[in-house]
């Protein structure tokens, strides 16, 4: 297998730097390597090997485009449903939050937007997303509070007069944008929250 990869990587490596953006084709390579070495056995012999690797970064990348389309759909899914969420909202207005929201979480590390999507979209608290992530309670609340702090200096970098006027608002926030607001008021922030 590594004289396989040692042959043909090159060509795979271009082949998918011709049909997507780096980080996308460097995960195309390695997941058409991951399939050969699992498949190791299927591999035809020279001069058919490369033809074969062709074949499954083929559909490595279907799959990639595949999966892009599904979170995109889901994206615009979760914004439709935020909108109605907030009845006799401003349709505009809300869209925008939703987005300063979403873009934000995309700044962050995966463990820190994980953390926030597990609280605010799943409705888990920390003993939960202890049990879920095999950690302590108490380590997960103070990931919580620096994770909701870099979300909000995230939203403020971006727009910070429509982040203080939401946070200054008297109504509830709706559930999806909370987690920008409760960086310091709610009693997560105090180690509280729901156990």
């Amino acid at each position: 297998m590594t004289d396989v990869y040692a042959r043909h990587s090159g060509s795979i490596t271009a082949y998918a730097l011709r049909r997507a953006s780096g980080a996308d084709a460097a995960d195309v390579v390695a997941d058409t390597f991951m399939v050969a070495w699992r498949r190791h056995g299927e591999i035809p012999d020279e001069p058919n090997t490369l033809p074969w690797l062709y074949g499954v970064a083929r559909r490595v990348l279907a799959n990639q485009r595949r999966s892009i389309r599904r979170r995109g759909a889901l994206h615009e899914r979760l914004r439709d449903e935020f909108v109605e969420f907030e009845s006799g909202a401003d349709p505009t207005v809300t869209t925008e939050r939703f987005d300063c929201v979403a873009a934000a979480l995309t700044r962050l590390s995966d463990d820190d937007a994980e953390l926030l999507r597990l609280t605010a979209w799943e409705g888990l608290g920390p003993t939960e997303i202890a049990t879920a992530l095999d950690a302590d309670p108490g380590a997960v609340r103070q990931r919580l509070r620096r994770a909701r702090t870099r979300l909000r200096g995230a939203m403020e970098a971006a727009d910070p007069i429509a982040v203080t006027a939401e946070a200054n608002r008297d109504e509830a926030v709706p559930a999806a944008y909370a987690i920008a607001t409760v960086a310091s008021e709610s009693d997560w922030s105090r180690g509280g929250g729901r156990a």
